[in-house]
């Protein structure tokens, strides 16, 4: 709860495009918290952790020098109560009492190797309860058990983000990468980006580029929607949304 509770803090950093450019600090292990930078401790080398499968190690490689990001969770269609998203070990790496359409709710991530590699999402009826914690208490950041399942979905994560767009990351120092998970209907989409920062007449701005996944946002241009928004259908399909964000 203390880590939910700090990301939720640091989320608050990101509210404006000047604060924003805090978030590239992760890159380089720095927080500002009440005012001071802090180091992060460095996580033991990878070549120390033992037991590594061959996924492991793939995963290790593929996001070498990949240190943070932005993480967006959102919802196209009927609002999804009592989420639970667990990762590929079965511990809780998401939970949301309420999602509706409309709104992103967005976090950061400081260890690329936080992206899960498959992630079970679940999302239940309103009298669905929170699961216990340790203590025996119920936690609503320990996910949601009971009511009746809405909806159940699997889905593959950070073997998805293709490697050219982690590469243009490694070389753009001060480039994010953004997760993008959106609760659909009919399924889980799994989208990403980079968050590019660039000069730019009037000073220090950001762009979204290397989009790819299951959906993409309406891109606009002086506030005008420029390319409509799509999501890739059951079938295959991608189809036009009338998305506003």
């Amino acid at each position: 709860m203390k880590n939910t509770n700090f990301l939720s803090k640091l989320a608050t950093l990101v509210s404006s495009s000047h604060q924003r450019q805090l978030l590239s600090m992760m890159l380089s292990g720095f927080f500002l918290i009440g005012g001071a930078y802090i180091l992060l401790k460095p996580k033991a080398p990878p070549e120390k952790v033992i037991n590594l499968t061959p996924e492991d190690k793939m995963l290790i490689y593929k996001y070498r020098e990949i240190h943070g990001g932005v993480l967006y969770i959102s919802v196209v269609g009927e609002d999804k109560k009592n989420v639970t998203m667990l990762n590929q070990n079965g511990v809780v790496w998401n939970a949301k009492l309420s999602l509706g359409e409309g709104g992103d709710r967005h976090s950061t991530f400081t260890d690329a190797m936080s992206i899960p590699r498959t992630l079970h999402v679940t999302w239940r009826t309103e009298d669905a309860e929170p699961r216990e914690n340790s203590y025996g208490v119920p936690n609503i950041f320990h996910g949601f058990e009971g009511g009746t399942i809405l909806g159940d979905y699997t889905v593959q994560v950070a073997s998805r983000i293709p490697d050219d767009v982690l590469d243009f990351i490694r070389k753009n120092g001060s480039s994010l990468l953004r997760l993008k998970i959106r609760l659909a209907d009919h399924g889980v989409l799994v989208g990403w980006d980079v968050e590019e920062w660039y000069n730019a007449i009037g000073g220090r701005t950001y762009r979204y580029v290397m989009p790819g996944g299951d959906f993409r946002e309406p891109q606009r241009e002086n506030g005008e929607v420029i390319e409509r928004g799509w999501m890739i259908m059951p079938d295959g399909k991608k189809v036009e949304m009338d998305w506003t964000r």
